[in-house]
């Protein structure tokens, strides 16, 4: 399971920075989640390892055009590419409009199911056959959420003691239940649940849209690998230009996720006065005195491996 940051600017793109995307593949298939498309999202994605050819399921956390303006442009190239499977948009209802509206006046046909389906109505968590997706309200101007992605296709390792220990021999049920599935020995039915385990725990990570109150996470992190969230200020840079931005700084998340006991925190959407060579140092400093687990600083490009676990 990998984590590729594809945007890593918070409101506008500079030089070294694109605005908010972030890409969650996963080791036993092609198919993987993007969380978030700020304009520009799909030149991002031509310099990484992910195929827009096998984007699955698409997640806006809020209305804001940083993340969600790359949207029609993503999907109008999507069609192009002879896509004919259904892909799958979670977002909110205005985004869900503004995509509709700009793929009828542009006349994009799509040879593919584009399944939008809008945050208000959306079940609490949503599975797909390679991952679950689990929303969770975040605190910001406009609503804003959180998706929690958690792996389900964990290859299968067998109970070989047990089977031994009951006279199961070798033979083709034994990759069958391997590969999750019943199977029938000396006449009796063997349940692949009974002789097999996940190679690992599941993986999962929380990717957070803009958010002001991480205190709001604590119901969904308290079993993950990974935590992504903003940091779009320090903390005397926010005092200074007001609590109205609906944003954390580097101080105030770093001392819930510390609190909270995150193993890995990822901060990114960060302010373009931060950008540049040396300019994310008072960041860095700042989250440094109230962090002391495992930190990172996004950059575009980025792609983070997320360790297995043995179970």
């Amino acid at each position: 399971m990998k984590v590729h940051f594809l945007g890593t600017s918070s409101g506008s793109p500079s030089k070294t920075r694109n605005v908010s995307a972030t890409g969650v593949s996963f080791c036993n298939t092609k198919q993987w989640v993007l969380v978030d498309c700020g304009e520009a999202t799909q030149h991002r994605l031509l310099a990484s390892e992910l195929s827009l050819y096998h984007l699955e399921v698409i997640c806006i956390t809020h209305l804001h055009g940083d993340h969600c303006y790359g949207l029609p442009g993503l999907i109008a190239s999507i069609a192009q590419s002879g896509r004919t499977r259904p892909v799958t948009l979670i977002a909110p209802n205005e985004v869900i409009e503004f995509v509709r509206a700009t793929l009828s006046m542009t006349q994009v046909e799509l040879d593919f199911d584009l399944k939008m389906q809008s945050l208000d109505t959306l079940p609490k968590t949503s599975a797909f056959d390679f991952c679950d997706i689990e929303v969770s309200a975040l605190q910001h101007r406009v609503p804003s959420v959180a998706y929690k992605i958690t792996e389900v296709k964990v290859p299968k390792k067998l109970k070989i003691e047990k089977l031994k220990s009951e006279g199961v021999e070798t033979g083709a049920h034994y990759n069958a239940l391997q590969k999750g599935l019943d199977a029938i020995y000396d006449g009796r039915k063997l349940l692949a649940i009974d002789y097999t385990y996940p190679s690992w725990c599941p993986r999962k990570v929380v990717i957070c849209g803009d958010n002001e109150k991480p205190s709001l996470l604590k119901p969904v992190i308290a079993d993950i690998d990974l935590l992504v969230h903003e940091a779009t200020f320090t903390s005397f840079d926010l005092n200074k230009v007001g609590g109205h931005t609906g944003h954390s700084d580097a101080k105030r998340i770093c001392e819930f996720a510390k609190a909270a006991g995150v193993k890995h925190l990822i901060l990114t959407h960060f302010s373009v006065r931060y950008h540049g060579k040396g300019m994310l140092k008072p960041l860095e400093k700042e989250a440094k005195q109230y962090f002391d687990g495992e930190l990172t600083f996004a950059k575009d490009g980025l792609v983070i491996a997320v360790p297995e676990i043995s179970n």
